[in-house]
């Protein structure tokens, strides 16, 4: 009868540990899949070079593909043939920068949009802002699909030596399904196409 206390006590002592650990479990949040990742994914796009008069200067092709996956700190990225490490995260697509050892968002969850990042060169600074849309978005004239998300950004650069400021501008149309559909890349100061990615075959598993 004397141990009966105890190992109430005991009981009890155990009980709230349980309860705190319940507390403490962590929550997961979902993720967008933004872009298609898997091993063996493959992108093919028409490159157009543009004049100032919306002439065709020229054409090249440019292929992305995932190679493979690695994982960083417990967690599985995928590796591009171009030597980008990406993945679908909380915040969006985002890259792996090595010299940094951090990520960075390419394109933003809808929680994340209009997030900045600033980059110092010897002679200029750099600043890009992305957004995003909050829905989906007509994409015209393309044979993979109707609408998209519309990824937009904002590249804003300062000369030191002059302190001028110049804006250029970036549209991406991604689908979960299929990937980037299009890039547009417009003049400095201008809503002149300069350059333009289009997707021409695709694999995604």
């Amino acid at each position: 009868m004397k141990r009966q206390p105890l190992f109430s006590s005991i009981s009890l002592l155990f009980l709230s540990l349980f309860l705190f650990s319940c507390d403490k479990e962590e929550v997961i949040e979902p993720v967008e899949a933004i872009m298609p990742l898997q091993v063996g994914n493959e992108w093919v796009y028409d490159v157009f070079e543009y004049n100032s008069d919306g002439d065709v200067l020229s054409t090249s092709s440019f292929r992305r593909q995932v190679v493979k996956d690695t994982l960083i700190i417990k967690t599985t990225w995928f590796i591009l043939n171009n030597g980008m490490i990406v993945r679908n995260d909380k915040d969006g697509y985002v890259h792996f920068r090595k010299d940094a050892r951090e990520q960075y968002i390419t394109y933003p969850s809808p929680s994340m949009s209009g997030i900045a990042y600033g980059y110092q060169y010897p002679n200029y600074t750099l600043w890009i802002y992305h957004r995003r849309t909050t829905g989906l978005v007509a994409v015209p004239d393309s044979p993979h699909a109707n609408q998209a998300l519309e990824f937009t950004f904002e590249r804003q650069t300062e000369q030191k030596a002059s302190s001028s400021l110049s804006t250029t501008w970036v549209k991406e149309y991604v689908t979960p399904e299929i990937g980037m559909i299009r890039t547009d890349w417009y003049y400095a100061d201008s809503d002149k196409l300069m350059r333009r990615y289009e997707l021409v075959s695709y694999r995604v598993q």
